[in-house]
């Protein structure tokens, strides 16, 4: 099951002024191997470094390493890492066919 967060990411494209952007990305929890703060993205936020007004003056961002086939990537995304963990491994009620 893929899970939807939000991701945090530098703009690289030239001649654009705000050097970050959010987009929408879609994970396996089943390769994050480790969710950490963010203590610097969330500083930049809090002193209103980033270019999203829409977004609680609370938002925590978090640090996720995520194993892909014996490489490693990382990403920052919105969200605590408490938030994150139970977006990600919350227990899953089913229903009974009955």
């Amino acid at each position: 099951m893929l899970v939807k967060l939000i991701e945090v990411s530098k703009n690289n494209s030239v001649g654009v002024d705000q050097n970050y952007i959010m987009s929408e990305i879609f994970v396996n929890p089943e390769n994050i191997v480790n969710i950490r703060e963010d203590a610097q993205v969330s500083t930049l936020f809090r002193e209103g470094k980033l270019p999203w007004d829409d977004l609680s003056q609370n938002t925590v961002f978090s640090t996720i390493t995520m194993n892909a086939g014996g490489f490693s990537s990382t990403l920052t995304v919105a969200g605590s890492p408490a938030q994150i963990q139970e977006k990600c491994f919350s227990v899953r009620k089913q229903l009974l066919k009955g």
